[in-house]
C-alpha cells in the first residue's frame, strides 16, 4: 500500500500586508491582555527517527512538563516557515527542507498557567503539529535550547512514553493523541 500523501495547511497571503518585524514585540501588559482574549497559534514538531520520538521536559509555562518541540507563529508567517524556524531556533537543525514536514493534525490546548502575568489566567493555543523523520546525522545534531527545555530530553519508543504520561492530565492526553496520530 502506498504511503498517504502528506497533508498541508494552505497558506494564502494577500500582497501588501505589512507584517511586524520578528523582533517587534508587544509590551508585557499588552501581550498579557491579548492572551486573555485571543487564541494564538503554535507550530509543534514531532521529531522521529527509526520508530523513536524526541520528547523534552519544557521549563517554561504554559507547558512545564513533557512535550514536543515548537512554539508560536509570527503574524504573517507561513506554517512551514514557522516549522523550519522552530527546528532551527529550538533544535539547531538549520536546513530542513519544506517537503520534510508532514502534518499530523491540528490540536486545541487550553493551559491553566502561563509565563505572563497574571499566570493563573492561562492561555489557549491552536497547535499545527508536524512530524519530521530525521536522518541519523540530524538526530545526532539535535541540541535543544536551554532557555526552553531542561537538559532532560530523550529519544523514546511509544511504550516508554506511557511511563511519563499522566492520563488524567488533559494536556498529557493531548500528547497521547498526537502520538496516536503519528505514522511511524
Amino acid at each position: 500500500m502506498a504511503s498517504p500523501t502528506p497533508r498541508t495547511i494552505p497558506h494564502f497571503e494577500e500582497p501588501g500586508r505589512v507584517s511586524p518585524r520578528p523582533r517587534d514585540r508587544l509590551s508585557d501588559p499588552v501581550y498579557s491582555q491579548a492572551l486573555d482574549h485571543l487564541v494564538f497559534t503554535c507550530v509543534d514538531l514531532v521529531f522521529s527517527h527509526q520508530g523513536q520520538i524526541l520528547l523534552a521536559q519544557r521549563t517554561t509555562y504554559p507547558r512545564r512538563s513533557w512535550w514536543v518541540i515548537g512554539g508560536r507563529m509570527i503574524a504573517g508567517e507561513d506554517p512551514i516557515a514557522t516549522a523550519q524556524r522552530k527546528a532551527r531556533e529550538e533544535a539547531q537543525l538549520p536546513s530542513l527542507a519544506a517537503n520534510r514536514f508532514r502534518l499530523i493534525g491540528v490540536y486545541s490546548t487550553v493551559f491553566a498557567r502561563r509565563a505572563q502575568a497574571p499566570p493563573e489566567n492561562g492561555s489557549h493555543s491552536v497547535n499545527l503539529t508536524y512530524q519530521v523523520e530525521l536522518t541519523a546525522a540530524e538526530k545526532d545534531q539535535v541540541q535543544l535550547v536551554a532557555t526552553e527545555y531542561a537538559a532532560d530530553w530523550h529519544w523514546l519508543n511509544r511504550d516508554q512514553i506511557a511511563a511519563l504520561i499522566n492520563p488524567a492530565d488533559p494536556i498529557d492526553r493531548a500528547l497521547l493523541q498526537i502520538l496516536e496520530d503519528l505514522i511511524l
